[in-house]
């Protein structure tokens, strides 16, 4: 159990970002491997405003930080679908991922896809990312010389991370 350096909120240390301020600037260590003093920070865009504030005093800028942290976790969110891709997890394209059964996971939705397709795709069951890469950037983390409109990463092995870092951006995005 780790509490949020905004919040006080206590939870598992999966459900935080965790920073570290490395050779003066603050990075978002999203792998947890970065030397120095980590802080355990909610995905929300307040928590890292208030966190910030208390621990930095004016010397940061929140905003900075913040978008910071997005893009960091859309590059990692993206190197982690290129992992999963050579794992064999992903389902690639709008009519094999309408033939999935039922399983648990991540359905990747680009933003340059048709909003009637997006509400076909969707299930209850799975954690949609909709409208925050486009079909290229998808195509590009599967080494796909063509755009991916949809992507389905199944929740086992590298899934599972997947599934963990979309949550967070997902919040982080809902300011």
């Amino acid at each position: 159990m780790r509490a949020c350096a905004g919040c006080k909120r206590r939870d598992e240390t999966e459900e935080f970002i965790r920073f570290v301020e490395f050779e003066g600037e603050l990075l978002p260590d999203l792998t947890r491997k970065l030397p120095g003093r980590g802080y355990n920070v909610c995905p929300t865009y307040k928590c890292i405003k208030d966190f910030i504030k208390r621990k930095f005093r004016g010397r940061k800028n929140p905003d900075e930080i913040y978008e910071r942290t997005v893009k960091a976790l859309k590059d990692y969110i993206l190197h982690l679908i290129s992992l999963s891709h050579k794992t064999g997890i992903t389902v690639i394209g709008q009519d094999e991922i309408k033939k999935l059964r039922s399983c648990e996971g991540t359905l990747i939705l680009a933003e340059d896809l048709s909003p009637k397709t997006k509400e076909r795709l969707k299930r209850e069951e799975w954690l949609t990312l909709e409208d925050v890469f486009n079909s290229e950037e998808i195509g590009n983390a599967l080494r796909r010389e063509r755009r991916v409109g949809a992507l389905f990463v199944e929740r086992v092995g590298l899934g599972r991370k997947v599934y963990e870092n979309v949550r967070k951006l997902k919040s982080l995005l809902s300011k």
